[in-house]
């Protein structure tokens, strides 16, 4: 069992993150958002070693899972995820631990959005599914997600606001909702 914590504008006070995800906004004012397993998310993943900060794991992230380039990269906060793992041993006793992980959360423009192609850290040619949506429709189905619901409405609110902010909205608003491509990958 997992349960989250939202801490918007602050860090974590060890200032670690082990992975960083990110509400993309392109520059007439909708979300592109990705979707996993029918899901509706936000797009990221795990930091690497190799990655120098938060912003080049985020452009390699966005890049692998969903093929798009990205700027005007800010920081809005933090999730909090802790996480309860069972270990048994010897088949008789069980052990929990609890692991602490921190996920940066940030917004970032669009600024290319290339053709669909497969996450490489996935098996069986997993695509994504992407579509580009309004905010109203873009809040609806990330509130859909069973682990990130509220939490998720709460980011989406904040990167909107400081996308309008730094003016990452170069263009007449849209309220065209487009599916770019849907999910799919190989049968298992």
């Amino acid at each position: 069992m997992e349960e989250y914590k939202l801490f918007l504008k602050k860090t974590p006070k060890d200032g670690k993150f082990q992975r960083v995800h990110a509400v993309l906004v392109v520059q007439d004012g909708r979300i592109l958002l990705r979707y996993k397993n029918g899901e509706a998310r936000i797009t990221g993943g795990r930091i690497d070693a190799s990655d120098e900060d938060l912003e080049a794991a985020l452009r390699r992230e966005v890049l692998e899972e969903i093929n798009c380039e990205i700027d005007k990269i800010e920081y809005l906060g933090y999730l909090e995820v802790e996480m309860k793992k069972y270990y048994d041993e010897i088949g008789l006793d069980c052990e929990i631990v609890r692991e602490k992980e921190n996920w940066a959360r940030m917004v970032a423009r669009v600024t290319k959005i290339l053709p669909p192609k497969a996450d490489p850290d996935r098996e069986g040619n997993w695509v994504y599914g992407r579509t580009l949506a309004p905010r109203e429709i873009a809040t609806e189905e990330l509130a859909k997600a069973p682990k990130f619901g509220n939490n998720n409405i709460k980011i989406l609110n904040a990167a909107y606001e400081v996308a309008r902010e730094k003016e990452y909205f170069t263009e007449l608003p849209n309220e065209e909702y487009e599916v770019l491509n849907v999910e799919s990958r190989d049968e298992e």
